[in-house]
């Protein structure tokens, strides 16, 4: 396989699991682009929004645009750090905590179908030579970056 195929193929996935999101979430104010840090929010209680950036591989930017929709919407709160006045800590609110249930569903529903067909052994090893390809992506970018 080529590159270019490669590239292809994880785009294609994306788009598709992107779509599928959107299609589930948006019924509750929720956009596909903030999904992903609701859910990270909800899975560590005061994560620090530097730390999302990490995460998710985004730049302090991002995180902060969409946690500024996800608070002005009423489903997290930001506070900052007691013992760090430049962090700010995240947290769920009450009206965030009324469709966690819902969005932790679509989370399950995309997996369950993406994995459909495959052994868990199956499953192990694709995720153990995606870790291997994430970090040989990172190497090949090592130093470019600054």
């Amino acid at each position: 396989m080529r590159g270019n195929e490669l590239g292809v193929l994880i785009r294609g996935i994306t788009a598709n699991v992107n779509f599928f999101i959107s299609s589930k979430v948006e019924k509750h104010g929720i956009k596909q682009g903030q999904y992903e840090y609701f859910l990270h929010i909800f899975s560590s209680p005061g994560i620090n929004q530097l730390e999302l950036a990490r995460l998710i591989n985004v730049g302090k930017a991002s995180v902060t645009k969409a946690l500024k929709i996800l608070e002005d919407d009423g489903f997290i709160r930001r506070e900052a750090d007691a013992k760090d006045r430049r962090n700010t800590l995240c947290y769920i609110t009450e009206k965030g905590e009324k469709i966690v249930d819902s969005l932790m569903d679509v989370k399950i529903k995309a997996q369950d179908e993406l994995f459909k067909g495959f052994k868990n052994e199956d499953i192990n090893s694709f995720y153990k030579y995606l870790l291997l390809l994430n970090q040989n992506s990172k190497d090949l970018v090592e130093g470019l970056i600054e």
